[in-house]
């Protein structure tokens, strides 16, 4: 989880200690077999973090990517899940990035990192809104876009498998 900073919009957010040491800890959990082919972040100070975490644990290197940025809205503050909800319901809202726009370019991000990877696995760092556009894009109209935003945690981990079906995608921490 980012912390927020008073007068600094979302976007320029960062992880403290305890984000940070998730973000390791996540890293650490990640079920891609023994390497990763491509890894791949949104250029927002949290998700480059993240992604930092990922490469130093798993011995890689970044590809920093912007069209994998959080969907454009103007604020976040009191009502801001409700909104949330009636935007991946399909409502436009004002000031916020249209849906078919933040689906594009997340797609032909991702379908760069699979080209780079050249069939190894694809982790990408970004951020619910993006991501629950992408899929719903994606996967169709079945796929829930409230429900998957709503029940993201922070960290969280998911795998699109070859056959589109999406698990969530994070080892049980070991009992200590």
């Amino acid at each position: 989880m980012a912390v927020p900073a008073h007068g600094v919009h979302p976007t320029g957010w960062h992880l403290d200690d305890v984000g940070r040491a998730a973000a390791r800890a996540g890293a650490g959990r990640l079920e891609v077999g023994a390497s990763i082919g491509a890894l791949v972040s949104s250029t927002e100070p949290k998700a480059m973090q993240t992604a930092e975490a990922i490469a130093e644990r798993w011995s890689t290197g970044v590809l920093a990517d912007d069209r994998l940025r959080e969907a454009v809205r103007p604020w976040i503050g009191p009502g801001y899940r409700a909104l949330v909800h009636r935007y991946l319901r399909g409502e436009a809202q004002e000031g916020w990035e249209p849906h078919d726009e933040v689906a594009a370019r997340v797609n032909e991000a991702v379908e760069g990192a699979v080209t780079a990877a050249d069939g190894g696995p694809v982790v990408v760092v970004s951020h619910g809104l993006a991501l629950a556009l992408h899929l719903g894009d994606r996967l169709g109209a079945d796929f829930d876009r409230e429900s998957f935003w709503s029940g993201l945690a922070f960290p969280d981990a998911w795998a699109l498998d070859a056959d589109d079906v999406l698990h969530r995608s994070l080892a049980r921490s070991p009992i200590t």
